[in-house]
């Protein structure tokens, strides 16, 4: 699978990276966090046209701001999540994959049920809305730019980044 993301600067993957610490007096411990969205996840073998083509369809996409304004449980998956706004150019990115390569998408990244975040934390036997709501106590909405989209190669060990678009 390879995963077309919004890199987050690496002040905001700090902020996350606080927030994941929270869990840590719940004795989970959290996976290492990589500033991220995931925008797609493509599921077929042929990574090469696949980011060639979004490289083709991104283009004319300038750094853009995303709000994170909320942190909430996604219990179908078991996972804590920061959650930005919808906005208009995380939508176009989203949507101009989306409409190309639909058909290839995973079903959490096509069409309406693509929601845009970054995992906090994933244990599916923790008090996910207890660790939540602490975490709530100490998360307040921040922005932050998106200045480069990257495709992440999902492997058996956790990801690699394979290229990476310039905004």
């Amino acid at each position: 699978m390879l995963c077309v993301i919004a890199k987050l600067d690496s002040h905001a993957t700090e902020k996350l990276r606080t927030l994941q610490k929270v869990a840590a007096s719940y004795e989970v411990v959290p996976s290492a966090l990589y500033g991220h969205i995931t925008i797609t996840a493509y599921t077929p073998d042929d990574d090469k046209s696949f980011v060639a083509g979004c490289k083709e369809l991104l283009q004319g996409i300038g750094p853009f701001s995303v709000l994170y304004d909320k942190v909430e449980v996604l219990s179908e998956t078991s996972i804590i999540v920061a959650a930005p706004q919808k906005n208009d150019v995380l939508l176009s990115v989203h949507n101009r994959i989306a409409a190309q390569y639909g058909a290839f998408l995973d079903h959490w990244t096509c069409d309406d049920t693509w929601y845009p975040h970054t995992t906090l934390l994933y244990d599916p036997h923790a008090d996910l809305p207890r660790i939540c709501r602490t975490i709530q106590e100490a998360f307040s909405p921040f922005e932050t730019v998106v200045k480069s989209i990257e495709f992440s190669r999902v492997t058996e060990t956790g990801y690699e980044i394979v290229d990476r678009i310039t905004l």
